[in-house]
């Protein structure tokens, strides 16, 4: 019997068109906007992390600086031991959800991205000239009777950060209704095979929407572990800064 889905397999293609060319673009414009949120995460944190210091500070010394430091630093730690195990459960899931997932298809590859490969990149051919590559991962189409849903299927970590993982699972949510009456019409009863697929890769893109939650708290962690350090040794500095600025804005 005709199954409900059908796969594309995975690519790298020269893409020298203008829409990729400025694609190139916006993606740099995101990894900079990326990198203002964690300016940005790191000042709450410094923000945070000074206003107990200055609570419970009375006299900015070493001696007493140091001991609520240490009381930060150990709360970060135990926010990264914490979220760093969930997080390696998670990966071990997603291997595991995707094993599977071969091993139902077993006409898919075993395709895998390699990890340096960027989504989007160009190379350099000669002055001022570069041909732009495109990455594609495999795709899975599920098919409905009135509806067609592709969803790019995650081979490693690093496509947990450049594919629309949050877009792609809101997409199957609302596709789901009409995919699984597609599934039991009368003539399909007894193969719930296409079903039990679909259920996979939902779960491969809830473990990396987990992992990917992890790890915002681990850096939260981390930013509490350098904020401790930098207040420990620096709080008197530091204070002096931040008043100076504050007085200026």
């Amino acid at each position: 019997m005709e199954s409900n889905y059908t796969i594309q397999e995975g690519e790298l293609l020269l893409n020298n068109s203008r829409q990729n060319k400025l694609t190139i673009y916006f993606v740099l414009f995101i990894r900079l906007l990326k990198f203002l949120v964690l300016i940005f995460t790191f000042s709450i944190t410094v923000c945070l992390t000074y206003i107990v210091f200055q609570k419970c500070i009375t006299k900015a010394t070493l001696a007493a600086c140091i001991p609520l430091g240490s009381i930060f630093a150990t709360f970060g730690s135990a926010v990264i031991s914490v979220f760093s195990l969930y997080c390696n459960k998670q990966i071990h899931l997603f291997q595991e959800n995707l094993s599977a997932l071969h091993e139902q298809i077993p006409e898919m590859s075993t395709w895998k991205r390699w990890p340096f490969l960027k989504r989007y990149n160009r190379e350099v051919i000669g002055l001022w000239k570069h041909n732009y590559y495109t990455l594609q991962n495999p795709q899975i189409i599920f098919k409905s009777d009135a509806l067609r849903l592709s969803i790019p299927l995650p081979t490693c970590t690093a496509d947990f950060y450049d594919l629309p993982i949050l877009i792609s699972i809101i997409k199957m949510f609302f596709f789901y209704k009409y995919f699984i009456i597609t599934v039991f019409r009368p003539e399909n009863t007894g193969q719930p095979k296409d079903l039990f697929i679909f259920h996979c890769i939902l779960m491969i893109y809830r473990n990396i929407i987990r992992y990917k939650a992890g790890t915002f708290f681990m850096l939260i962690g981390s930013e509490f572990v350098l904020a401790s350090v930098i207040f420990s040794f620096f709080y008197q500095s530091v204070s002096k800064l931040i008043l100076m600025v504050i007085t200026y804005f």
